[in-house]
């Protein structure tokens, strides 16, 4: 697969994780859950937990890939320029 694919791969797949984890409250109010966590209710603690450590933790994940697919981008990118200034040496 190209890299450009895997970027727009990973681009759709990072913003779903990044919606369902800054949108973590609403599936709590859909699905209400009895019970305690550090001493507050679970419905309310883990979806501040998960927007802000979730999201935190999904922003690092995605700088670190898209700084390697940037990378790989660039590499294919010199590849398929060396490949057409050498299609077209041999044809001259």
């Amino acid at each position: 697969m190209s890299a450009y694919k895997k970027e727009v791969w990973f681009t759709i797949i990072m913003s779903l994780l990044f919606l369902v984890s800054g949108h973590m409250g609403l599936i709590f109010t859909i699905i209400p859950i009895d019970g305690y966590l550090f001493g507050f209710p679970i419905m309310y603690i883990v979806p501040i937990l998960v927007g802000w450590f979730g999201v935190l933790f999904l922003t690092i994940v995605a700088g670190k890939i898209g700084n390697s697919l940037d990378v790989a981008i660039e590499e294919e990118n010199e590849r398929n320029k060396q490949q057409s200034d050498n299609q077209g040496k041999g044809a001259v």
